[in-house]
């Protein structure tokens, strides 16, 4: 059982470490590597059915809190961080982030699944076909528009686990910015998302029963303070390396991210 331990420590660390370089690099959060990592974990140490992928959410939520706010801040120095859109933008994806991680608990997940695999897999299609690939282009989308789906992303990405990126950053590539300002702003709209999800995740799971001492409802205290370290280790790691890519590179970087998402939700719907 100690063996297992360790082995389980490695893989939290390791699964940080990755999220890290994912989250500064596309802007993503590193949700998409966390979710599955410690669902796996909760299963491993078997927490009640009921709590595994909540908490995996939730836990994920809290995490990018962190790794988040370093990937924000590495690209804010580089000047790659659109504060015009951060300020248009913001309140709307706070508040659609809440209401996710609220009605997380009473929303089925194959329907999201659905959704979720249909706006990834369409938006890396529309990325790869773009002819002037991860430059930015005439707005595509208004401003009214651009709020009410900035208000979606968050309430997806809240009900997911995830830093936001995976949508957000093909919305502002649609809404005039090139990629990388779009990965630029988007770490910052990751905390956006993760700060209000993370309280509502904690509120909505409060009072469930078979909670483990070392959660604060949904959270696991425990598995984020496994991986935090490893995690804003890695993130300023990642957004260098984004700054040192070309915007093509970058661009379809980000596309066939999309598409292993998009894809790997679509093999969930039917497992």
């Amino acid at each position: 059982m100690e063996a297992e331990l360790i082995i389980l420590a490695v893989v939290l660390m390791t699964a940080g470490f990755l999220s890290g370089i994912v989250a500064g690099l596309l802007g993503v959060g590193g949700g998409m590597i966390l979710v599955p990592v410690l669902f796996q974990t909760f299963v491993f140490f078997d927490l009640a059915a009921h709590l595994q992928i909540h908490m995996a959410v939730a836990s994920s939520m809290a995490i990018i809190c962190f790794t988040g706010s370093l990937s924000a801040r590495s690209h804010f120095k580089r000047g790659a961080v659109d504060m015009e859109v951060v300020k248009s933008w913001g309140a709307f994806i706070a508040i659609g982030a809440l209401a996710g991680a609220v009605a997380a608990r009473f929303i089925a997940p194959a329907g999201l699944k659905i959704i979720f695999a249909a706006l990834a897999l369409s938006m890396a299609a529309r990325m790869l076909l773009n002819k002037n690939p991860g430059e930015a282009g005439e707005a595509r989308i208004g401003a009214a528009t651009q709020k009410a789906l900035s208000s979606l992303v968050g309430f997806f990405s809240a009900l997911m686990g995830i830093g936001g990126g995976t949508l957000s950053v093909p919305l502002l590539n649609a809404s005039g910015r090139d990629v990388l300002r779009a990965v630029g702003t988007s770490s910052v709209f990751g905390v956006f998302i993760a700060i209000p999800a993370t309280l509502g995740f904690i509120l909505a799971g409060r009072s469930l029963p078979d909670l483990p001492d070392y959660a604060l409802g949904y959270v696991n205290i425990l598995a984020v303070l496994a991986i935090i370290p490893t995690s804003m280790l890695a993130a300023p790691l990642g957004a260098r390396l984004a700054h040192r890519l070309s915007k093509k590179v970058l661009n379809t970087i980000f596309a066939g991210f999309l598409i292993v998402a998009g894809g790997r939700m679509a093999v969930a719907i039917f497992v």
